[in-house]
């Protein structure tokens, strides 16, 4: 089963990779072909740039002159210096038997298996080419087919599959929207010459064509830009709000672009309107009205929307906002709806056909931008899921270890100090309980394997522990990694994300160095505590959550409270049952232990067993250890690696450990040196406190009777 869904997975992300490649190399070449408006400047760059789908090889094309399919361009991808635009007069007769011709006449792609075989193909094409599997595509514009595209894979001899000439098709589209745009600037440029010709013989004429001229270079201008601004965005509301700026730009004040989901639409973006006209939505038209739309790719021109629409309120808002009339526009690719814009108009407005030609033009770019932002989002979209799946399944893989390990080791901490055994003393009582634990004590402690005791030894063992570290993580990122956030909540939340909270259902979570999260972060943190709900960003609902918080931080958070850095409310919340982690030094007797433990942890980095010299384990029972138990490990994975082997001596340590001990003064056996150690401690703490049994005893962290106790032990009494 975990074989399959590896395949799946994999097949998953080929397909992911191959529409990766085709959009960008669709952006890649629409920077290119829409550079120029000369069509024989294009047909030059399309041979330059071979552009032949994503996998084709070589190609041609043919366009349409009159009643002639006259091949105008020879590409190849692999052999690039042979590729060349073609002046003679090569091609087909429109009324010849050939595959090309049928593509024109037939408007749809043709795939030939075996040219030599298939009676379709012209003899003429099987004289001058040894192809023998190729497809030809129809180049397609507004008022019909302008030519072909044909494609083969003549080197390499591979197949040619289905999706390959879909891949075409896409090519094709945007191929045939840059010849069309260069042949209306042609013939702009022929016209603008007649219209200079002529200036002197139709001076009363000046004004008007000087006006159709204008507008027709702004529709054109706007067509260009349309090609080369959209396809360099890929986010949907970029795309969207592009098309509502260059329609706005047209001098149309009033547009509304409305998604379309396949039943009805979705989501509106507007200019020019209001927040009412987005709560009305679509708007109400009659049904022949509303199907000729759907079923229409050319746009409309709609002179008194009055009598198209149902009574509603929309009736009352285009009186309100002095609206009479309107061009509705299908953004459409590949005969799929995507959007209907709507371009709203005064009363008196009066439409040109030239304008319907052009919104459809326009229309037309619009869809493929359109659904080339929706395709790459739909990519994220299931990168981001996968994302967050691995999350979560790399937080189980963490928590199972942990459990593996524990039990391995058939314990949580190491050492039987009276210091450690208080601690483990609470963790037993506090742990089938559900209450928030708060964990004090210096970097180093074991604050981490006392929260993991808690859990383990809980009801909630079965469930999953996540640990956060808050001071690791960026504060602007923490509240997202936290309680989660919807898509579109900020810039780049491309999709939904689960938050640490959840992930946490049932379970614990840890919240290492608590005392580092801003206020805001602290603000939700009550809430869970209080409510036991979170919120994610961008959501207006909040969301019950069953996790235990437990919580470790080194800072002083009295004082960060004192400093208005740390909510009391939330510190109370917290502080139900706090434990403190001794130091190192305040549990030197465990030191023999941590350091056979971390030997064995390391035997792996030395050959044969290792002994550890009595001088050294003396030392290690005298040093203050400021990095506590982190310290001695690394001290002790730092040894095995450069001591000789069987034994590590004082030379082998760190200079900081060495430097320590006087030359020529003696080693005191372990015993002795604790004792001393107590005698010296409780002399000190009776100096402090004139004497009094009870102050010193309470400076001392233990009660009167154990203190009395202590004394008569030290001799002292």
């Amino acid at each position: 089963m975990a074989k399959i869904d590896q395949e799946n997975t994999e097949d998953h992300s080929q397909v992911i990779e191959r529409q990766l490649r085709e959009l960008s190399s669709l952006v890649e070449m629409n920077k290119k072909i829409h550079s120029t408006m000369n069509i024989d400047r294009l047909l030059q760059i399309l041979v330059e740039q071979a552009v032949i789908g994503v996998n084709f090889e070589r190609g041609l094309i043919y366009l349409v002159e009159d009643q002639f399919l006259r091949c105008v361009a020879f590409l190849d991808r692999v052999k690039r210096e042979k590729g060349s635009t073609i002046k003679d007069l090569v091609g087909f007769k429109m009324d010849e038997t050939a595959v090309e011709v049928l593509a024109v006449q037939t408007g749809k792609s043709v795939y030939v298996k075996n040219a030599e075989t298939d009676k379709r193909v012209n003899q003429k094409f099987l004289r001058v080419t040894d192809t023998k599997e190729y497809c030809v595509v129809p180049l397609i514009g507004r008022a019909g087919v302008l030519g072909i595209l044909t494609g083969d894979k003549v080197y390499s001899m591979k197949p040619i599959q289905p999706e390959d000439i879909r891949t075409l098709e896409l090519f094709a589209g945007h191929i045939s929207l840059a010849i069309e745009n260069a042949s209306l600037f042609q013939e702009k440029e022929h016209f603008t010459a007649l219209l200079e010709k002529k200036v002197l013989e139709r001076t009363s004429e000046l004004a008007k064509t000087n006006e159709r001229l204008t507008g027709k270079m702004n529709e054109l201008s706007t067509l260009f830009e349309m090609s080369g601004i959209l396809n360099k965005s890929l986010s949907l509301d970029e795309v969207l709000k592009l098309i509502l700026s260059l329609v706005k730009d047209l001098g149309f004040s009033m547009c509304a672009v409305h998604l379309w989901d396949g039943v009805d639409a979705s989501k509106v973006f507007q200019t020019g309107l209001d927040d009412k006209y987005i709560k009305i939505g679509f708007p109400p038209f009659k049904k022949d009205l509303r199907n000729k739309i759907l079923n229409n790719t050319e746009s409309l021109f709609v002179s008194n929307l009055h009598d198209k629409i149902k009574p509603s309120n929309f009736t009352n808002y285009l009186i309100n906002k002095d609206i009479h009339s309107s061009v509705i526009v299908p953004l459409q690719s590949k005969e799929r709806l995507i959007a209907v814009m709507m371009i709203y108009f005064p009363k008196g407005y009066s439409f040109e056909e030239e304008q319907g030609k052009f919104f459809s033009a326009f229309g037309l770019q619009a869809g493929i931008a359109l659904e080339n932002a929706l395709t790459f989002q739909e990519i994220l979209d299931q990168k981001n899921q996968m994302e967050t799946l691995s999350k979560k399944l790399e937080q189980e893989n963490i928590c199972l270890r942990e459990k593996m390990k524990a039990a391995q080791d058939k314990k949580f901490v190491i050492g039987k100090s009276a210091a450690m055994n208080d601690i483990m003393d609470l963790v037993v009582k506090v742990a089938p309980t559900t209450t928030s634990v708060i964990i004090y004590g210096e970097t180093g402690t074991g604050k981490e394997l006392i929260a993991n005791a808690i859990h383990e030894m809980s009801p909630r063992k079965l469930k999953q522990m996540i640990k956060v570290n808050c001071a690791a993580i960026p504060e602007e990122l923490l509240e997202s990694e936290l309680f989660g956030h919807e898509k579109g909540a900020f810039t780049g939340a491309h999709d939904r994300r689960v938050g640490m909270f959840q992930l946490a259902e049932g379970g614990t979570i840890f919240l290492d160095e608590i005392g580092d999260i801003s206020l805001k972060t602290q603000t939700k943190l009550l809430r869970v505590l209080q409510e036991g709900e979170i919120q994610p960003l961008g959501s207006e609902n909040p969301l019950k959550v069953n996790v235990r918080v437990i919580a470790a931080t080194n800072k002083d958070l009295g004082k960060k409270i004192q400093d208005e850095s740390f909510r009391s409310d939330l510190f109370y919340r917290l502080n139900v049952f706090p434990m403190t982690m001794p130091p190192l030094r305040e549990r030197r007797e465990d030191i023999p232990k941590l350091v056979d433990f971390f030997l064995k942890k390391y035997t792996h980095l030395k050959k044969g067993k290792v002994d550890i010299d009595k001088d050294v384990l003396k030392v290690f029972l005298k040093y203050s250890w400021p990095g506590n138990i982190r310290e001695l490990e690394n001290i002790i994975e730092r040894v095995m690696i450069i001591s000789k082997p069987g034994i590590i001596s004082i030379k082998d340590l760190p200079r900081e450990l060495s430097t320590d001990i006087p030359e020529g003064s003696t080693i005191k056996p372990l015993s002795e040196a604790v004792l001393d150690f107590k005698i010296e401690t409780v002399k000190q703490v009776l100096g402090m406190t004139g004497g009094k049994k009870s102050e010193a005893a309470s400076l001392l962290g233990m009660p009167k009777s154990n203190f009395s106790r202590l004394l008569k032990q030290l001799g002292m009494i």
